[in-house]
């Protein structure tokens, strides 16, 4: 299949992935089995046990970025076709290889809520291993960002569901901007320049911190003038459990930065790991970053996780969930780094 033929699959499918969450409340379809990163692939035994089976492997269960310990992104399950029972077709997220002879040419497919819901299912067929191969390297990374997107979205359809209005009609009163606020938050700080909101369990720890600073033009991105403001906000805003201690931006791993556009926005993202000065704390962030042109303010969310040695890849995938409703109410600019 032609690289264009590949690309034109994809839009079509992210179509369908982005109306994921909005479909599936609404349906009366059974619900989808399986635990979050569950993914099945149905694939026949020749082409698992060689470099087929190795590639799709090794490619989901690829270790999440940017956490403290090794966590394979998802779990791979595999069966073979015979085994594609009425039950299975229920899962969650089902990779279907159709792997013969009689398919001409190679194509992919993504479709929502086809067994179950919510449900993400994924078919390529393609006449051998060889064609499979070249397939799926065209596809691999959209594969990867469609199935992190559908099990943040399922996250979602929950938060939307169970809400904390009251704190988030406070938020809305005091800043430019709304989030949703899951039930199971406290909305523990609400200053004009400094919002804190928290989930704490005997075992884990959740917080978004929502802060503004001066937007001084595209330098404002720049990772290392950007990093210090969030430091300096850390430091005076979130103390640790001993005396004098305080959460900070580790040193021990250099923070990952990307950016995108979102809803408009221009968004700046950075990934790492936070300590806690003077203690032993600390855990995966996330830091989203976009501009309020209107307040000539930068708005960042920081999120951060702590679990102890628990594994954190799911807790993080929360966050994530809840920081992509972020949105500033003012009207913004197409791209605030281009001011």
């Amino acid at each position: 299949m032609k690289i264009a033929n590949i690309l034109l699959l994809c839009l079509s499918a992210m179509v369908i992935s982005c109306n994921f969450a909005s479909s599936s409340m609404d349906n009366l379809m059974p619900g989808c089995a399986g635990k979050t990163g569950d993914v099945l692939v149905v694939m026949n035994d020749d082409s698992y046990k060689g470099y087929v089976g190795d590639t799709v492997f090794n490619w989901l269960s690829q270790p999440v970025l940017v956490l403290p310990q090794d966590e394979a992104t998802f779990k791979v399950i595999h069966i073979k076709p015979t085994g594609y029972s009425d039950l299975l077709k229920k899962t969650r997220n089902i990779i279907y290889c159709d792997i013969n002879p009689n398919n001409v040419k190679s194509t992919f497919k993504v479709e929502g809520d086809r067994y179950a819901s919510p449900q993400l299912l994924i078919t390529i067929k393609a006449k051998d291993d060889s064609a499979f191969y070249n397939t799926w390297l065209k596809v691999e990374k959209f594969i990867y960002d469609t199935l992190s997107y559908a099990e943040k979205q399922r996250y979602l359809i929950f938060f939307n569901k169970y809400r904390e209005v009251n704190y988030e009609s406070k938020l809305q009163q005091l800043h430019p901007y709304s989030i949703i606020i899951p039930s199971d938050y406290t909305l523990d700080v609400n200053q004009p320049d400094f919002v804190w909101i928290s989930k704490e369990t005997s075992t884990s720890s959740q917080g978004l911190l929502i802060f503004s600073v001066p937007y001084e033009g595209p330098k404002s991105f720049e990772k290392q003038s950007l990093l210090a403001k969030i430091d300096s906000v850390l430091m005076l805003n979130v103390p640790g459990p001993a005396d004098g201690s305080y959460m900070a931006i580790s040193k021990y791993f250099e923070p990952i930065q990307e950016a995108y556009m979102r809803r408009g926005n221009y968004v700046s993202e950075m990934r790492g790991l936070w300590e806690t000065k003077g203690d032993f704390m600390g855990g995966p962030f996330v830091c989203q970053s976009l501009v309020d042109t209107v307040n000539a303010q930068m708005i960042n969310v920081f999120a951060y996780a702590y679990g102890g040695k628990k594994d954190k890849k799911l807790l993080v995938w929360q966050l994530e969930s809840i920081m992509s409703t972020f949105e500033i109410k003012n009207k913004t600019i197409e791209n605030a780094k281009k001011d």
